[in-house]
């Protein structure tokens, strides 16, 4: 069976050619997609999905938007567990001191000795008692940020000096700059005046929510995933792009479906002359599937391939992130729509007539 579909596509090598090129083009055009809406999705939320949390305790009414969650600092603090963490996010524009440009940058409070910092990559962290200094995602950099700039905000009249860089701590498309407490308390004017979005726990443990309950009460717990999900624009771009991925891959399977059922039926006098030798429709089906198989995973393989070296390449500007994981995924899912298409075209095999094919061979 192996032996007569290599000799079949070596044979008609140019018509298998068009058709992998196709393959090719589509699970490309899907691969690129994904990457896109992964990318996007990173650029968006990256910093929630890096922390180093499971849930958060937001307000009962803020509809799961940590944006419309507040509590105030003075309650958030009566804290006492060390699973439970007070965070404040808050959109800010600052202007660089040096260079005058505006930028725009998510500002988060955190605390610098506790599970919610992340690792700075470039210059030094944060401490708990550090005044006005922060450290920021990497991004920053591209708008001509340094370690050492200091950035002012003219609402507050505070001035916060970037001491490190993070990576991968992007909220709503912007930046992150991550403060200590007191720095953020100096911002909104004293502990009295500041608040924080959310607690953040590290696990689930029923304590650990207790002890949350009774500092706050008027919240209720959200896993990561769900409050995610409702940063502003990360599900409308999620849908939009998955939605896109969904009609490239039913069109595969009609596009897929009218080339293998034109091919098949290009090649009916032949399956009837193999039927009259004594070929079963068992082993011209299996024939055919495995030619399928061989075509499309080379096709896959090689836009896999295509898409990780579209990465590499890829400015910087653009948010692309290669997820194997998901890739894979997504290249099952097309080899299945391929398999779904040849399947449909093989009812041409079963109905070949070999005294037909044998009377159009005379």
């Amino acid at each position: 069976m192996l032996s007569l579909s290599l000799k079949e596509i070596k044979f008609f090598k140019l018509r298998y050619i068009l058709i992998g090129f196709i393959l090719f083009f589509v699970a490309s055009l899907v691969f690129i997609i994904s990457g896109l809406a992964n990318g996007l999705a990173n650029d968006n939320a990256s910093s929630m999905k890096n922390m180093n949390a499971v849930s958060y305790y937001v307000s009962k009414d803020s509809e799961n938007r940590m944006d419309r969650s507040r509590f105030a600092a003075t309650d958030a603090e009566k804290i006492s567990n060390a699973n439970a963490q007070p965070l404040g996010i808050q959109m800010f524009t600052l202007k660089n001191k040096k260079s005058d440009k505006k930028l725009d940058v998510t500002m988060m409070t955190v605390n610098p000795e506790q599970f919610l910092m992340p690792s700075v990559t470039e210059g030094k962290t944060i401490s708990k008692s550090s005044k006005n200094e922060v450290v920021a995602d990497i991004t920053l950099q591209k708008e001509g940020a340094k370690l050492g700039d200091e950035l002012y905000d003219e609402n507050t009249k505070t001035t916060l000096k970037i001491v490190g860089f993070t990576e991968n701590q992007t909220y709503s498309h912007t930046p992150t700059v991550i403060m200590n407490n007191n720095s953020w308390y100096s911002i909104f004017g004293g502990k009295e005046n500041a608040g924080f979005n959310a607690i953040a726990l590290s696990d689930t443990h029923a304590s650990t929510k207790a002890d949350v309950k009774d500092a706050i009460k008027d919240g209720k717990f959200v896993e990561k995933d769900a409050l995610i999900k409702t940063i502003p624009g990360y599900e409308a771009e999620q849908s939009s792009l998955m939605m896109m991925l969904a009609f490239l891959i039913v069109i595969a399977v009609f596009v897929l479906g009218a080339f293998f059922y034109i091919m098949t039926i290009q090649k009916v006098n032949q399956f009837g002359i193999l039927k009259a030798i004594g070929a079963k429709n068992k082993f011209l089906i299996g024939s055919t599937m495995l030619q399928v198989f061989i075509l499309s995973v080379v096709s896959i393989g090689l836009a896999i391939g295509f898409a990780f070296v579209l990465q590499q390449i890829m400015p910087n500007g653009i948010p692309f992130v290669f997820d194997f994981k998901l890739i894979l995924q997504f290249g099952g899912a097309l080899l299945v729509v391929s398999l779904l298409g040849a399947l449909f075209s093989t009812t041409s095999i079963v109905k070949a007539d070999p005294l037909q094919a044998m009377g159009r061979a005379e």
